[in-house]
């Protein structure tokens, strides 16, 4: 149960709780993600955030995007209640602590919208749910970066069978808690089972897991378990 009267002073005055965004992503791996918007700057899709706990990193990156001139739809997912379950059931089998599991429980869509509001990123659109199991009309027709922030096995390897088909060329996937250490034992390993199963690169950058759509490979030619967003077609 949350201790509710801490609950209640962040749920009324957030803004005076977090006047300024909190960054949850560690320092290299934001210069990752913000490279990684920088170099796609010009790249048609949306930028997707999955796991976006109270927007810091969503205000700062969308602030760069919409101050050097790169206005781009920004949308972020989240369950905005903690971890499902039965999905930190499945980690704790990989390792992860249980006391990990009420992590992040201490929020909700409204203090989000509010903190981003005071942020001056009213426009960052919030979609509450479960990436495992929302429904997929929900989601960008066309993603140029996603970052893939879950922490855990299901919803990583779930997010990435949703994003992918959707990345536009020269788009990225970063998937974060990839190091080979670390309490968050579910996202590496399904971030690897992703990548085999698609016979994809596997490539890790200060600990997060990299996936790439190479120019020429339209993301119509991608079908992963029944999940397709077109016919195949190849590159003459």
């Amino acid at each position: 149960m949350l201790e509710y009267p801490k609950f209640l002073v962040k749920s009324i005055f957030p803004t005076k709780v977090w006047p300024h965004p909190v960054i949850g992503l560690q320092p290299e791996r934001l210069y990752w993600y913000m490279d990684a918007l920088w170099q796609r700057r010009d790249l048609s899709g949306a930028v997707v955030e999955i796991g976006c706990h109270r927007g810091g990193t969503a205000a700062t990156a969308f602030s760069m995007l919409k101050r050097t001139g790169h206005l781009k739809r920004y949308v972020c997912i989240d369950t905005f209640s903690g971890f499902v379950t039965s999905q930190f059931d499945r980690d704790q089998e990989h390792g992860t602590p249980s006391a990990s599991r009420r992590f992040f429980t201490d929020n909700s869509e409204g203090i989000v919208r509010r903190l981003l509001n005071h942020y001056g990123c009213e426009e960052i659109e919030l979609i509450p749910g479960d990436i495992a199991s929302i429904d997929e009309a929900l989601l960008p027709e066309a993603i140029s970066v996603c970052l893939l922030d879950v922490d855990l096995d299901v919803p990583t390897y779930d997010g990435l069978k949703r994003v992918y088909p959707r990345l536009a060329e020269g788009g990225m996937i970063l998937v974060d808690d990839c190091p080979e250490k670390t309490t968050w034992a579910g996202a590496r390993p399904a971030y690897r089972r992703f990548c085999d199963e698609l016979d994809l690169p596997v490539r890790f950058e200060m600990g997060m897991g990299i996936v790439e759509r190479p120019r020429g490979i339209s993301s119509r030619r991608t079908r992963i378990d029944g999940i397709s967003s077109g016919p195949e077609t190849r590159p003459a």
